[in-house]
């Protein structure tokens, strides 16, 4: 296999944006097969067990044409969990908050937004909604999201029929 093998305690995004924490390696007892053993990072934090060669597998574009990512589950910047990691991640979005900030219109906001959703945490997201004065909807980091990319693709349909 030409990937990495994943590590305990690595985040992985699968595709469709939630971010999954690496608990094991292991094989299976009645194939043989290597396996991953992983659970969500946020919620409830439900376990879940794939044969390593799904989990590493490239995404079929012609099932998922609009998918950020070619690979079904693709680690993250932030690749373990710990002091470290958070002071990375505090450093890492505040950066990002005042990149966001200097942006001038909302295409270029949602633009943003896909690009580094994979870096964003609770902290950015509500500076993010602040600065647009939108009030934050969901609980999850992926509702939040959702709710600001909505927003966002809303302002943007409304603004530029104002100007023509």
């Amino acid at each position: 296999m030409e990937r990495r093998i994943p590590r305990a305690g690595e985040i992985y995004r699968h595709f469709k944006g939630k971010k999954y924490r690496i608990l094991y390696n292991a094989t299976s007892t009645e194939t043989g097969e290597d396996m991953v053993i992983f659970e969500t990072v946020e919620g409830s934090h439900k376990v879940y067990a794939s044969l390593l060669e799904s989990f590493l597998a490239a995404l079929d574009m012609g099932k998922y044409p609009h998918a950020d990512q070619k690979r079904r589950f693709e680690l993250c910047r932030d690749m373990r969990e710990g002091p470290a990691a958070e002071l990375r991640r505090q450093g890492t979005t505040t950066s990002l908050i005042l990149k966001f900030l200097e942006l001038e219109d909302n295409e270029e906001r949602i633009r943003f937004l896909q690009r580094h959703q994979t870096e964003l945490d609770g902290r950015f997201l509500t500076a993010a909604s602040e600065s647009l004065e939108f009030t934050e909807t969901g609980d999850s980091l992926e509702e939040r999201f959702a709710a600001l990319m909505r927003f966002l693709k809303t302002k943007q349909k409304y603004e530029g029929r104002r100007l023509r």
